[in-house]
Order: C-alpha cells, then structure tokens, then sequence
C-alpha cells in the first residue's frame, strides 16, 4: 500500500486520463466453471475494447482452468494466474500486482456485464475530473440467469464526497453495489492495495469502505451488471434470524472498521482517524446488534439500550421506510413468542413467505427484460 499523508480531510488529486486509457478488469475465481464462460464473454463483448482481463484462479478443483485456458489461447488481452486456495482477497492482490490500466475493475467470477459498461463508466471519470472511484446499478440474477426481481438492486446510488458522511456514520456509506460494479482509478488503487488477506469474507466491502475516504464517488444510475446470486446463496442468505451469520457479519465488519482506522490515519494522520466513529453510528449495525440480542434470547432489560439506540437513531424511519413490516416489529420491542412469530415469517424460509413470493413473484428471463 503507497503512503500519502495530508493533513487535511480532502479527495486525492487525479491525473487527467489519456484518450483511451487502458482498463484491467480484475477476476478472482474459485470453482466457477459454470459461470466463468459467460463471465468472460461478457468483457470481449464491450463497446470499449481497450483493456486487459487478469483471472486469478484460487485453487479451483473443476473444470475452471481449462475453460479459461481456451479465452487465453485466443485472446492475448486474457491472462490467467494460478495459485493454491488463498481466498478471494488474496486473489485480487495477486491479480492486481501484474495489471498495468489506469482504470481498475472489480468483476466476480460469475456476474456478467451489460455490453456498454466500460464506455459508461469511462465517461463518468471523464465527466469528473476528481472522481477516482466509479459505481452503477447492478440487477440480481439467479443461477440459470433469470431475473430475481425485474427493478434494479438499489433505489439509489451514492455520490460526491462523502468522507465526512462517513467518519460520522461508523465508517459506512450506504447505496454502493457490489464488487462487479465498482471501477477505481489507479491513483486510487495504489493506496488500498494490497487487501488485508485476513478479510475471507465480503472482501469488496473493504474496496467500497476504503475508497470514499480519499477520492469522489461517481454514479451512473443505469444497470450495468447482473449481480448473480446461487441457490446456496440464496439460502445462507435469505434469513436474518441466524446467529452464527450475523456474528460473521459483525466480524467483518469490526476488521473493516479496523482497517479503515489504519488507512485514515496512513493517509491523514491521528487527527483525522480519530474522527471516525464507532460502527454503534451505523443503523445497520445497531439493528444487527438489536437482532442478535433477540436471538440470543437476551432480557428485555439488558436489551432496553440498544433498542433505544436503534429506535431514536435519526435514520431509523428513513432507513426502514421501504419495509415498514421490519420497522413494526423492532419498534415495538415485541414479547420474544410474537417477535419469533413475525420475524421467522419474515426473513425465514417459511412456508407463507414461500408461497407469497410465488404468487407475487415474476420469473422474468434476462432476454425478455432487454427487450
């Protein structure tokens, strides 16, 4: 990681970019060989064609490689690396050692991206001279490329300097998409490379948490990626009322926390890293904390503070207003038999859910949304 200290809060200076500049997109695989295929046709299909493509792949025991193997013989802009299973920031870090574009972009082994990405965002930075870290909508796609729902991930997407926001909000800026749809400048890069190896899961978070804090966030509101998600994801992930998943959540979120405080203080000095509040400011945290009490079965009067941090937090309506079921149920402080109740039918694979997702639900294919 290159050092750069100011003493001032301020964005990282850009160097103006050349007229084509070349791009490197960043590809960390582990036993994708379902999906790597269309991944990777996906980028030679680009209206922008200046760019490099670098697969990392972790110690994949499929078929990943050979299918791999094959973009390489027939694209010399196609480069794979092989390395012993080292989890995905590891992978990155060795991928982003051999990149040589200005423009760095972050795509999972099994997202795929809309034909005009790279020419989107290329002009976002173009359109920004401060901008050093670029982001878009992305819509969530199943394993056989079907639309899980047909509107787009986020409702709205983060932009401009939000360093400030961020020191007071724990250290969190919400609205920023997943790791195919983040695309960072070089001057950037070389500040919060190499990732902390350490963080195993949601590696991208520490990209998305790191970045805002030196540079300007540019957003383009189009969908520009299909964020896909697996059947096994989709179970591990679909329900809330899970301790073991929140503490993990909480878990990587403490070590980002960390690596923030590290980072600030590298590039701004003590003064400034001081500045940056404990994740207690964040609401999703403190709504994490509120529902790992329940689960836990904690008393109503051990658990009186943080319920009060999560209702008088002054996001709390703003935040839950798009699922007012949720803000019902933790406002309330519900008995633990109807909090159970409620909650399991609505984060929990239940029947009701099941059935009402099947009713409501519009099993739309990436083709038929297109057109």
């Amino acid at each position: 990681m290159q050092e750069l200290q100011t003493e001032k809060l301020q964005p990282i200076q850009m160097s103006p970019l050349p007229d084509s500049p070349l791009v490197s997109v960043l590809v960390a695989n582990y036993n994708y060989d379902r999906y790597i295929s269309e991944t990777l046709e996906s980028v030679l299909s680009q209206t922008y064609q200046n760019f490099e493509i670098i697969v990392c792949d972790d110690g994949s025991t499929d078929n990943s490689c050979e299918v791999i193997k094959t973009y390489v013989e027939k694209d010399s802009r196609i480069k794979l690396i092989r390395q012993q299973n080292k989890k995905v920031a590891a992978a990155l870090n060795t991928a982003y050692q051999k990149s040589q574009g200005q423009i760095i972009c972050i795509l999972d082994a099994d997202d795929v991206w809309m034909p005009n990405k790279l020419q989107k965002v290329l002009e976002a930075f173009k359109s920004n001279p401060e901008c050093g870290f670029v982001i878009h909508n992305v819509i969530q796609i199943d394993e056989h490329g079907n639309f899980i729902k047909s509107t787009p991930m986020l409702d709205g997407l983060a932009s401009g300097w939000m360093a400030e926001y961020a020191l007071e909000n724990g250290g969190f800026v919400d609205k920023i998409p997943p790791a195919s749809a983040l695309s960072l400048r070089r001057e950037i890069t070389s500040l919060i490379f190499p990732l902390n190896e350490a963080m195993v899961r949601n590696t991208d978070s520490l990209i998305y948490r790191l970045t805002p804090l030196i540079t300007v966030i540019g957003s383009v509101p189009e969908v520009l990626s299909q964020f896909r998600l697996h059947s096994i994801n989709l179970t591990s992930n679909s329900s809330l009322l899970s301790i073991e998943s929140i503490e993990k959540a909480q878990d990587s979120a403490r070590l980002v926390h960390q690596e923030q405080k590290k980072f600030l203080n590298k590039i701004y000095g003590a003064e400034i890293a001081e500045r940056l509040k404990s994740q207690q400011h964040n609401i999703a945290f403190v709504n994490e904390c509120y529902f790992l009490a329940r689960l836990k079965g904690v008393s109503k009067s051990d658990r009186k503070q943080i319920h009060q941090q999560l209702i008088t937090h002054p996001e709390f309506d703003t935040t839950f207003s798009w699922f007012k079921p949720h803000r019902w149920v933790v406002q309330w402080d519900l008995p633990d038999p109807l909090f159970n109740i409620l909650s399991y039918q609505l984060y929990g694979p239940s029947r009701l859910k099941r059935f009402i997702k099947s009713i409501l639900g519009e099993r739309l294919t990436v083709n038929s949304v297109r057109k």
